[in-house]
C-alpha cells in the first residue's frame, strides 16, 4: 500500500494542476489582463473550481499510482518472487482494490456535495463581478408535482398525485401567474389561482398574493370559492430548486437530479429526461472509475516489463484518453436514446474492467 501513495500524490498534482490550467487558468488570466476582475476574485474563483477538477484527477492519480507501483515491483522481479510464494494476481492487486474504493468514496463526495456548490458559487461571482444576470434567473412554465403513496383496500399500495404546481414565470425572486392543485386531503381538493408567490425562508413555505382557492368536494363540484390578498401555501422548495438548479447539469446534486427527473414526467422532453438519466447514473459510474483504474494500471503492471516513471506517465494519459473518449461516445448514445442510460454511462466501465481480467488471465 505504501508503494502506491508516492506516484497516486505525483499523479495527483501534476493531473489536478493541468487539468485547472486548461480548464480555468486561461479563462481567469484573461479577464485579469482586461481588467474584468481582480486577483482577489481569480484566486477565490480557482479555489472554487478545484473540486471539480480534483474529481477528474483522482481517477488518474489513481491509475497511475497503480501502474508505477507494480511496474516497479516487476522490475525489481519481486512480483515474481511473491508469485512464487503463492501469491495468486488477484490477491496481489487486493491493496489496489482496496484504494481504489477509497478513492471512489471521496470522489463521490466531492462529485456529489462539494462541486455543484463551489461551481455555482464561481459562476455567481463571476456574473456578479461582470454586472450581468444570471441565465438561471430567468425560467418560464415551471411545472413540480409531488406524489404519495397510499394504501388501497386490497393492501397495495400505489403512488398517486399530491400537488401539481406551475407557474407561468419566475424572475429570480418571485413566481407569477401561479396555479396549484391540492390533492392533500381524501375528502377534497383545491385550485389555487394566485398572481405571484414567493418562497419565506423562516416560514419555509410560499406567501402567495392576489389569488383565489376553489375548493371541490368528492364529486368534482365547487363547494366554496374564496378570494384572498396573501396566502400561505404550505408547499415546499421544491419549485424553487427546480427553477433555480435545474438548467445547468453540472450544478446538479443526486437529489436535484431526483426532483428534476420527477418534475419532467408530465412533459415529453424524452431528450431532456434521458440526459438528466445518464447524470444521474454518472453520479455512480464515476466515482466507480478510480476502482476501474486501478485494476486496470495493476493488471498492466504485472506483467513483466522495465518501463520507467516517464513511460507510466505516458501510458497513463492514452488510457485516459481512451476511457474518456468512449465515455463520451457511450453516453452521448444514452442522451440519443440508442442505448438505455446505464448502459450508456457504465460501458466504459465495464470494457475496463474486462480488459483488466483479459490481462491478468494472459499474464498468470
Amino acid at each position: 500500500m505504501a508503494q502506491l501513495v508516492l506516484p497516486f500524490l505525483f499523479g495527483l498534482g501534476v493531473f489536478t494542476s493541468l487539468g485547472l490550467s486548461i480548464g480555468v487558468l486561461f479563462d481567469v488570466m484573461r479577464k485579469v489582463v482586461a481588467n474584468d476582475i481582480t486577483w482577489a476574485i481569480a484566486g477565490q474563483v480557482l479555489l472554487l473550481r478545484l473540486p471539480e477538477y480534483l474529481v477528474l484527477g483522482l481517477p488518474m492519480a489513481v491509475l497511475l499510482g497503480s501502474l508505477t507501483a507494480y511496474s516497479r515491483l516487476s522490475t525489481f522481479s519481486e512480483i515474481i518472487a511473491l508469485r512464487s510464494a503463492g501469491f495468486n494476481p488477484i490477491r496481489l492487486m487486493v491493496p489496489c482494490i482496496f484504494g481504489g474504493l477509497l478513492i471512489s468514496g471521496l470522489t463521490f463526495y466531492l462529485n456529489d456535495w462539494v462541486v455543484p456548490q463551489t461551481t455555482r458559487q464561481a459562476a455567481i461571482m463571476i456574473k456578479q463581478v461582470e454586472d450581468t444576470e444570471l441565465r438561471d434567473f430567468k425560467k418560464k412554465n415551471i411545472i413540480y408535482p409531488e406524489y404519495h403513496r397510499i394504501t388501497e383496500e386490497t393492501g397495495d399500495r400505489r403512488e398517486v398525485l399530491k400537488t401539481l404546481f406551475y407557474a407561468e414565470e419566475f424572475d429570480g425572486e418571485t413566481m407569477s401567474k401561479l396555479t396549484v392543485l391540492d390533492r392533500a386531503e381524501v375528502d377534497t381538493s383545491r385550485i389555487i389561482t394566485a398572481d405571484s408567490a414567493q418562497w419565506q425562508t423562516e416560514a419555509q413555505g410560499w406567501q402567495i398574493q392576489q389569488g383565489s382557492i376553489y375548493q371541490i368536494d368528492m364529486n368534482g363540484s365547487f363547494n366554496n370559492i374564496r378570494q384572498f390578498e396573501t396566502e400561505f401555501l404550505d408547499i415546499s422548495d421544491a419549485p424553487l430548486i427546480l427553477a433555480t438548479q435545474c438548467q445547468r447539469v453540472n450544478e446538479m446534486t443526486l437529489s436535484v437530479v431526483d426532483l428534476c427527473l420527477d418534475s419532467l414526467k408530465l412533459s415529453r422532453n424524452e431528450k431532456r429526461i434521458r440526459t438528466l438519466q445518464v447524470k444521474k447514473q454518472e453520479k455512480f459510474a464515476v466515482p466507480f472509475v478510480c476502482v476501474v483504474f486501478g485494476i486496470v494500471g495493476a493488471a498492466i503492471g504485472l506483467r513483466p516489463q522495465n518501463s520507467s516513471t516517464g513511460a507510466s506517465v505516458g501510458l497513463s494519459v492514452a488510457i485516459v484518453f481512451a476511457y474518456y473518449l468512449l465515455s463520451v461516445i457511450s453516453s452521448s448514445m444514452g442522451v440519443w436514446g440508442t442505448v438505455t442510460p446505464f448502459v450508456g454511462t457504465w460501458l466504459p466501465n465495464a470494457l475496463g474492467l474486462g480488459a483488466a481480467a483479459l490481462i491478468v488471465w494472459r499474464t498468470g
